[in-house]
C-alpha cells in the first residue's frame, strides 16, 4: 500500500511498504498523482535563506517499547546482544537531517529514557559530532524526572537568516508535566520584540489549549502557565508558532492565528523529524520519516502497538504534519 508521508513546496515523499521515495522538482501549490497517490504541494514560500531541523523524544537508553505504567505492558524489548532501537533510530534520523544540511538542529527534550548521565553522554556522542555548533538542545521530562540536572537552560535563542527560534525548558526536576515561569514568558516576549524576523517558540511539552484538550488526559504545560503564555504572546504578531514533542504524535491547534504544534518521536513509529523551510513569503513545516532500512523496519513493527491504534495516532493527518506558517499573524 502506498502512503503519502510528506508534502513540500517542490517535493513529496511516498512510502511503498519498504522504502520512502522522494519525488523532487514539482511545481508549488499544484495537484498531482504519483504511483496512484494524490497530493497537492505546498504554496511557494519564496526564496529560502535558511532551514531548521528539529527532533524530540529521542529516549536513548530505552529498552522496552510500548510500555505505559499501569496501562500497557511492553510490546517489544531489546534482546541481549541487539543494538538498542533508540540508538539506531537516532543514527538514521541524524543521517537524514545531515543530508539536508540544515542551518540549525534543535532537539526538544527527552534526550534520554531514564535521565542518567551515561544516556546523556550517548546523546551528545551521536548528535554533537554530526552538527557541531549548529546543535541546540534542552531537556524533557524523561531527563529531569530522575533528578539529574543537565540541559536545563531556561531560555535559548537561535538565529538563522529570516527566523528566530526561542527554545524553552518546560521541564522541572522530578516532574512529568510541563511548566513555564513568568521570567521565561517575559523573556520570550522581550526576545520577540527585539527580533526583525518571525519567531517560532519551541519546548518539550505542548501547550494546553482551551477546548482542544481534556484536562483528564493532558500532560503538557499546565493550564495556568499556558494561559499566561498565550496572554503575553498573542499580541506579538511576529511570534507565529510554538512547537513541541512529548506526546509522540503529529498534531496542530490554531489559536487566533497562532499555531501550536506537536511532532512525533524519533525512537519508534514513525521515526519523525521536522524541517522548517524559512522563506521570504512564509515558513513551510515538513515532517519526515527516518528513511534507513533498519529504521523503517522497526517503525513498521511499532506502528502496530496498542491494537493498531498507535500508527494513526502518531502520524496524525497530513495537514498536521505539513503546512505553511505566515511570517506574521
Amino acid at each position: 500500500m502506498k502512503e503519502l508521508v510528506s508534502i513540500g513546496v517542490n517535493d513529496v515523499e511516498i512510502f511503498d511498504g519498504e522504502t520512502i521515495r522522494r519525488h523532487n522538482g514539482l511545481p508549488p501549490n499544484t495537484d498531482g498523482v504519483i504511483d496512484g497517490v494524490s497530493f497537492r504541494t505546498l504554496t511557494d514560500v519564496g526564496e529560502s535563506p535558511a532551514t531548521v531541523a528539529t527532533v524530540n523524544d529521542v529516549h536513548l537508553g530505552e529498552v522496552e517499547c510500548g510500555k505505559i505504567a499501569g496501562i500497557a505492558e511492553a510490546a517489544f524489548r531489546v534482546q541481549p546482544g541487539e543494538v538498542p532501537y533508540a540508538t539506531y533510530m537516532s543514527e538514521a534520523v541524524i543521517e537524514d537531517m545531515a543530508q539536508r544540511d540544515p542551518d540549525a538542529v534543535i532537539v526538544k527534550g527527552d534526550l534520554t529514557s531514564f535521565g542518567t548521565l551515561e544516556e546523556f553522554e550517548e546523546f551528545r556522542s551521536l548528535y554533537e559530532p554530526a552538527f557541531g555548533d549548529r546543535l541546540t538542545y534542552v531537556r524533557g521530562n524523561h531527563d529531569s524526572y530522575p533528578g539529574n540536572v543537565y540541559a536545563n537552560w531556561p531560555i535559548q535563542v537561535i538565529d538563522v537568516p529570516g527566523l528566530r527560534v526561542v527554545l524553552l525548558d518546560t521541564s522541572r526536576d522530578r516532574c512529568a508535566s510541563g511548566f513555564l515561569s513568568s521570567d521565561q514568558i517575559d523573556a520570550t516576549v522581550a526576545t520577540a520584540e527585539q527580533a526583525t524576523t518571525p519567531v517560532i517558540v519551541m519546548g518539550h511539552h505542548p501547550l494546553f489549549v482551551e477546548g482542544a484538550f481534556s484536562l483528564d488526559h493532558f500532560d503538557g504545560v499546565n493550564p495556568d502557565d499556558a494561559r499566561d503564555f498565550f496572554r503575553a504572546v498573542l499580541p506579538r504578531r511576529n511570534i507565529v508558532a510554538y512547537t513541541a514533542g512529548h506526546t509522540h504524535r503529529c498534531h496542530r491547534v490554531n489559536v487566533e492565528g497562532f499555531v501550536s504544534v506537536e511532532v512525533a518521536c524519533v525512537k519508534d513509529f514513525p521515526g519523525a523529524w521536522a524541517e522548517y523551510h524559512v522563506g521570504t513569503r512564509g515558513i513551510a513545516q515538513i515532517v519526515h520519516r527516518a528513511s534507513r532500512p533498519d529504521a523503517i523496519a522497526w517503525a513498521e513493527k511499532t506502528r502496530t502497538m496498542f491494537d493498531g491504534f498507535y500508527g494513526t495516532y502518531a502520524m496524525g493527518q497530513l495537514e498536521e504534519r505539513c503546512f505553511t506558517l505566515p511570517l506574521e499573524r
